[in-house]
């Protein structure tokens, strides 16, 4: 592979093979667990694959398509001059396998026909005496007849098919959307004007067109295209949009200098008066998480979804490096605004098309995924009828599906604050896992004096000369314990002791050699009837480890491996039994099960001061092996210890890793590790927003975590948690920043209303403020009049009736009351005073503006009976 890649593509119906252009053509074949060329070097450093052939012919490719043929891996080839060529990788070649306009411009697009593999729409650049869109029957050789061209003097921007009728959508010259049926001999033509030209592409059902333009996508009707059922906005340009073959509804979008995949789920909610299209939206980064801040990939330029593997995708990033990427398993749940239908993941279109309510198991194979178990085989049916004309679909899931249901878990969690205020009483009876119930209890005992300061800022671990190595370094003491009396024991064990190390063991949740009982006490009556024995071992306190176990044994159902432990520490002498243990150990270790036991016999079994044993016991928490090792490392060693555990923290997602990091960018890349893994974007952006400060709270990826969790809210339409997690973000914020981030601005000039009229030196009378009111401060324009009373925005309401408010009048907007405030509808645009609008809307739903058919009431959530005074 020599030079930048342009694009790359599967092959509809070959799944283990793709293609990759730029200078050259190049076909790949993904390697199966059973090939026998793995010993083999992969052409491609990042995915295992056998490269199969090239194509030299045509070199720099401007666009190409992967054909739906079944028999053979073809594709057309589209170039700068306009030629177009099609390529099935043999060495043998067809002139009728070429097409080249009469006049000379540039090929812009491709498209086949899925419904009749050899149909291949053709799409050229502008000119003023020739065609610019062409069908081509491959095996009937070049096209001459003229109904196989259209579009004279025009452009063509991007072309695709309906999928269930032999008509061609194409985007022309910026300004408007076509559609060709070719049904009959005279193909008829519907357009519409629109800049949305860009991109085009048909739902796997057929029921959503969408397309873009810059930062817009626009959804369209295929059978009713008169107008668009939704545009969303985005911050940024789009480069590409495609949608998931194997989900009905998932629009994927790539934007301009961005590492991140954007999600939209498109959903369609029947309600009593009309339908409205819904999309949740998400963000993630296809791009390894140990990787994302090391500056090896900084975008991703262009992505292809697998015809068949469930959320599967090539990704193509900085135009060198081609990764395989699969979502995370997770189940997608959306709801009407008005809860009345429940909205689930689709099922994969290749499965479900077999699958009949009748049916309980299917021949397909399952994908397996780090944190559940999602299968792409049919599953039980849904006990769930939709409405006739309903554009929701049944699904067929599997019932772990539902096990694991990690939306309604997070959903669940958001109604019980889970994250807000994490130091509260009420955070500990929450229904966490006990993963997350450790991790958050770490968080709170690191996080001191506003800042979550890690062990290695602590200990001063790779600070350099800087000032915070400085603080953190002091005179380290080492010190030679002594075994208790009865073992003898020539290996000589040494302890490290230093101002840091202690406050290290304390952020670790250790305590000092003289509150050790105490301590070991609390763990007992906390049923940690092990680790207490492991931590009393660790400091030589052998005997009352014995004790502890005796005590624990006595209340277990099944106490033979504590009494057969009590046994063994009591007759342990180092000196006699070291290398007996030292082999008995390293065999028993599979039949020992907890883990706290097996590193007591790994810690006295040890060779010199040789701790690898117990450090690598992964079932002992990261806080306990990290206590034991600034007790027992030397300054070397410890450091080592630190560095590689951070990077193991980051390779597996493991937020425990925060301990060590603490607010850093590695901390931020452990988040990005566990997002990935478990796609809890929810825990990620909680613990972003309740620990990280200062800059690293302005990192790109946590913004992204915090704006897709929002999304979610948004989505469930908790609006009030939503504003509490409003609230507290931006009290964590600059207070550099205004004050005022939201206020109304004047239609014409664009300038603010409300800022103006707090600049005013002094009390104006009621009358010259009313005459104010009624225009704009600035450009002296009118202000928008409320739809029912008629009065300009911003007008005092209660003046009709005689009532002169003193107060409101002299301090301004801030103090009227709520019900005087102007609201609006977000999508006609029509609004009044939110008193007028409320009275209205108990007893209408439509817009009060008689020339507006908008069902504004339609749009919220709020029902008629729970309505109330609001002034």
């Amino acid at each position: 592979m020599s030079g930048n890649l342009h694009g790359l593509s599967w092959f509809p119906h070959f799944p283990d093979k793709f293609v990759s252009w730029g200078q050259e053509i190049h076909l790949y074949e993904v390697r199966s667990k059973d090939d026998h060329n793995h010993s083999q070097k992969s052409r491609l450093p990042y995915i295992s694959v056998n490269y199969l052939a090239n194509e030299s012919r045509y070199q720099y490719a401007r666009c190409v398509a992967a054909s739906y043929h079944s028999d053979q891996p073809i594709i057309a080839v589209g170039l700068a001059d306009g030629k177009v060529g099609i390529c099935n990788f043999r060495d043998t070649y067809d002139s009728s396998w070429e097409y080249t306009p009469r006049q000379q411009r540039m090929c812009t697009c491709l498209a086949w026909n899925e419904l009749d593999a050899n149909i291949l729409a053709i799409g050229h650049d502008r000119h003023r005496n020739d065609t610019c869109i062409t069908i081509w029957d491959i095996e009937r050789g070049v096209p001459k007849e003229t109904s196989n061209f259209f579009g004279v003097g025009e452009s063509a921007n991007s072309l695709c098919w309906d999928r269930n009728h032999r008509t061609v959508i194409a985007g022309m010259s910026q300004k408007m959307i076509k559609l060709f049926d070719l049904r009959q001999s005279n193909a008829t033509c519907q357009s519409i004007q629109t800049k949305t030209v860009q991109g085009l592409s048909v739902s796997p059902n057929g029921n959503y067109l969408c397309s873009y333009v810059d930062s817009v996508i626009t959804l369209w009707d295929p059978r009713n295209i008169k107008s668009p059922l939704r545009q969303i906005q985005s911050s940024k340009n789009h480069l590409q949009i495609a949608w998931c073959p194997t989900r009905t509804s998932l629009l994927s979008s790539l934007q301009r200098d961005s590492a991140y995949l954007t999600l939209y789920d498109i959903r369609s909610v029947d309600n009593e008066n009309s339908g409205e299209i819904y999309h949740v939206k998400r963000q993630i980064s296809p791009l390894p998480a140990k990787y994302q801040h090391s500056g090896k990939f900084a975008f991703v330029n262009c992505h292809s979804w697998h015809s068949r593997d469930f959320e599967r995708t090539l990704v193509l990033a900085d135009a060198l490096n081609i990764l395989d990427f699969r979502l995370p398993a997770t189940l997608h749940t959306a709801h009407s605004n008005r809860r009345k239908l429940p909205l689930l993941m689709q099922h994969p279109l290749y499965a479900a098309a077999a699958a009949t309510p009748s049916s309980t198991n299917a021949a397909t194979p399952t994908q397996q995924l780090p944190t559940s178990s999602c299968s792409t085989n049919s599953g039980s049916c849904l006990d769930f009828h939709s409405p006739a004309g309903s554009a929701l679909n049944v699904d067929y899931l599997e019932p772990e599906l539902f096990e694991l249901d990690l939306v309604d878990e997070t959903r669940q969690r958001a109604l019980e604050d889970y994250g807000i205020r994490p130091d509260n009483k009420r955070f500990a009876e929450l229904h966490l896992t006990p993963y997350l119930r450790n991790v958050w209890a770490t968080l709170l005992n690191v996080y001191s004096e506003d800042r979550l300061t890690g062990l290695k800022a602590t200990l001063g671990i790779n600070l350099g000369h800087t000032s915070e190595a400085l603080m953190a370094s002091s005179r380290i003491e080492s010190q030679l314990l002594q075994w208790p009396e009865g073992i003898n024991n020539s290996n000589k064990l040494i302890c490290y002791r230093s101002e840091q190390r202690d406050s290290a063991l304390n952020l670790c949740g250790w305590v000092f050699e003289h509150e050790l009982e105490r301590f070991a006490d609390q763990l007992f009556a906390n049923k940690e009837y092990s680790r207490a024995a492991m931590i009393c071992v660790f400091h030589l306190k052998i005997y009352h480890a014995c004790t502890i176990l005796s005590l624990a044994a006595d209340k277990m159902k099944d106490p033979s491996m504590f009494r057969i432990t009590v046994i063994a520490l009591s007759s342990f002498n180092a000196d006699r039994c070291s290398s007996s243990w030292r082999n008995q150990r390293s065999s028993a270790n599979m039949q020992i099960q907890d883990p706290h036991l097996r590193a007591i016999f790994s810690f006295l079994t040890m060779e010199k001061d040789n701790f690898e044993a117990v450090l690598k016991e992964e079932g002992v928490s990261l806080a306990d092996r990290m206590a034991f090792a600034c007790k027992y490392l030397s300054e070397t060693k410890l450091a080592d210890y630190v560095t590689q555990q951070i990077q193991s923290s980051i390779d597996s997602g493991d937020l425990n890793g925060l301990l060590l990091t603490g607010e850093s960018l590695d901390g931020i890349s452990i988040l990005q590790s566990y997002m990935d893994t478990s796609f809890d974007v929810q825990t990620v952006a909680l613990v972003a927003i309740n620990y990280f400060r200062q800059e690293h709270f302005a990192d790109k990826r946590i913004q992204y975590w915090i704006a897709s969790y929002l999304d979610h809210l948004n989505s469930w339409g908790l609006w009030e948690k939503r504003a509490e997690l409003d609230i507290k973000i931006e009290s964590i914020r600059s207070s550099s920043r205004s004050s005022r981030t939201v206020f109304l601005s004047c239609n014409f000039c664009g300038k603010s209303v409300s800022n103006a009229l707090l600049d005013e030196p002094r009390p104006r009378s009621t009358t010259t403020s009313t005459n104010r009111l009624a225009s704009c401060p600035s450009c002296r324009k009118p202000l928008p009049r409320c739809s029912l009373c008629l009065m300009h925005m911003g007008t005092m309401v209660n003046m009709s009736n005689g009532e002169t408010p003193h107060t409101e009048v002299s301090s301004g907007w801030q103090t009227k009351p709520f019900s005087k405030w102007f609201s609006w509808c977000q999508t006609c645009r029509h609004g009044g005073h939110t008193e007028h609008i409320m009275q209205w809307f108990k007893q209408n739903s439509e817009c009060p503006v008689s020339s507006c058919n908008c069902r504004c009431f339609d749009m919220d959530g709020t029902k008629p009976n729970t309505l109330r005074d609001i002034s």
